[in-house]
């Protein structure tokens, strides 16, 4: 289907939200943050936020890992605190043309569930190799088989594929990567939380902040 086929775009940038750089710590509490005023969410205060040049150094080493050549820097990159870190979140705007609207997403998705998730489905194998060869020349290993749904997130209708690789830190431990694309007429949202499974305070990070989201 022409929406799923469309939404692909960046979909293979989502590792680029576990890359952990040098930054520095915030403060303690939570911080409510206003992206865009498209994207609102909830951190704890002492997680680390990446500023515009840390954001553009890990757009640009991503495409030297992968050899593919993104469109977007995050708009939004955080990181729970110290390091290693066990929980990220990332949020990207991308222009969409010609535009599409949560209401030609749901019409695409009440016609056709299945075809819509086959699209995407075959979009991600399509590209996903060349992603994944980049990444295990640093180590990188693709756990399991990926996931793709269409769920609610932040009040939105969200196409999603998840994943599971091993940890830059550890490899013995698997990082859950799961992308929402949301569109939103003239742009998608890509909001992008990885976390490490099996750790409690990652699980229950991961769960609350996802809770926070919200999407206009």
């Amino acid at each position: 289907m022409k929406t799923a086929r469309t939404t692909f775009f960046a979909l293979c940038f989502c590792f680029l939200a576990a890359v952990a750089l040098p930054v520095a710590a915030q403060t303690a509490g939570y911080t409510k943050l206003n992206v865009k005023g498209r994207v609102q969410l909830e951190v704890p205060g002492d997680w680390t936020i990446s500023d515009a040049e840390q954001r553009r150094r890990v757009k640009e080493w991503g495409e030297k890992v992968t050899g593919i050549p993104t469109q977007h820097i995050a708009s939004l990159s955080v990181q729970s605190y110290p390091a290693p870190s066990r929980m990220f979140v990332r949020v990207s705007f991308i222009p969409m043309e010609p535009p599409i609207t949560q209401a030609d997403v749901r019409q695409e998705v009440q016609a056709d569930k299945q075809q819509v998730l086959k699209d995407l489905a075959d979009g991600w194998r399509e590209e996903a190799p060349t992603m994944w060869g980049g990444l295990a020349k640093h180590g990188v290993k693709e756990v399991g088989r990926p996931r793709f749904a269409v769920e609610s997130i932040g009040g939105q209708t969200a196409l999603i594929i998840s994943y599971g690789r091993t940890s830059t830190a550890n490899p013995a431990e698997t990082m859950r990567v799961t992308q929402y694309h949301v569109l939103l007429g003239a742009e998608k949202a890509l909001i992008t939380l990885s976390y490490i499974e099996g750790d409690p305070q990652a699980t229950a990070a991961h769960n609350r902040l996802k809770s926070s989201i919200v999407i206009r």
